[in-house]
Formats: C-alpha cells, structure tokens, sequence
C-alpha cells in the first residue's frame, strides 16, 4: 500500500429548525463584534431578517453578491465592511453568496458564518472562484471555509434536499398522487 496523508480541517455544523437563532452566539463565539450580512438582491428578505437577528452586531447589509464572483464586488463588499467597521461576515444565500463569501475571506482573512438555502455545498469546501478581467480563477485555500454553517430545516427544505426531483415532479405533474411521488422519490 502507498502512504498517504488524509488532513480533513475541521467544520462546525449547526443543524435543525430553529438553528437560525444561534447566529448571534456565533459571531460573538468567533470574537466578532460587527457582522457584514452578505446576500444577493434576491435574498434579501432572507439578508434582513438574520440582521434583525444579530441585532447591535448587524454592522450592515451588502446585497449586491453576483454569480462568478468579480473581483469588483468582491472590493466592493469588503469596502463597505471597511465603511461600517466590520469584524466578520454572515453569509445568506446559494452558492453566488456563500462562493462571494470565500473569496473575501481569502483577501481580508475575516471569519465568515455561511447559512445557506440551497444544498450546493460550496460552505463544505476549500475550492473558490473568482472572476478577474473577464477570466474565472479556481484556487484551493483553508482560509475560505466558513467557520461556521448555520442549516436551518424545514420540511419543505428537507424533502427537497433529499429529493431533488420532487420540485420537478411537482412541476411536470400537477395530479400525481403523493404515493407516486414518494416512490419516485425512494427510486431517486
């Protein structure tokens, strides 16, 4: 057998309903004091009420994350928590939120807490991209995994999650039966 090395860093991982409302104690947990709220405009809902829930630690909003991560919003995002002084960021939203998080963490080395809504699972991972001069770069670096990933459940999310058809299957065919579906789903 070849040797080899398995270094696997270390993730913190809070899961359930209700998760949400840890977001407070895990900014203060990573020593922030003022949280950036990253979202794209299409989370924004989702933006405001994690500030509403941090409170005195919400620094502010940048809601202008964007698919592909330009360098310019990326700037743009790490000028406005320059603005506001703050420590940390919270990411909200998709892979554009979570993968805009990365790459600030990776220029500025600030800590950032992922909640994502949707299950691509960029907040598992070291690899980022980032768009400069109409070209898009891959790297690999510790330094962007979230610290912490907050995964708020909700059966809606979970059934999704767990069976990525079933919001097609709903789509396609309205009148099928929730048995079928369920089958369908156990085959998925």
């Amino acid at each position: 057998m070849r040797p080899f090395i398995f270094d696997q860093p270390t993730y913190r991982v809070i899961f359930g309903a209700g998760s949400i409302e840890t977001l407070p104690q895990e900014v203060t947990r990573l020593g922030g004091r003022r949280a950036l709220v990253v979202s794209t405009r299409a989370e924004l809902p989702f933006a405001e009420d994690a500030a509403r829930r941090l409170g005195e630690a919400a620094a502010g909003m940048f809601n202008d994350a964007v698919m592909h991560h330009p360098i310019e919003t990326v700037h743009a995002a790490r000028a406005r928590a320059k603005a506001l002084n703050a420590d940390c960021y919270v990411t909200i939203g998709g892979g554009t939120t979570t993968g805009t998080g990365k790459v600030i963490a990776l220029e500025t080395g600030m800590p950032v807490i992922a909640v994502p809504t949707t299950y691509a699972g960029s907040e598992m991972t070291p690899i980022y991209g980032i768009t400069e001069g109409g070209v898009k770069k891959t790297g690999r670096d510790r330094i962007v995994i979230p610290r912490a990933v907050i995964i708020v459940m909700r059966r809606s999310a979970f059934r999704l999650m767990f069976c990525p058809s079933l919001a097609r299957l709903r789509i396609a065919r309205k009148s099928v039966s929730s048995r079928t579906i369920s089958m369908s789903c156990a085959r998925a």
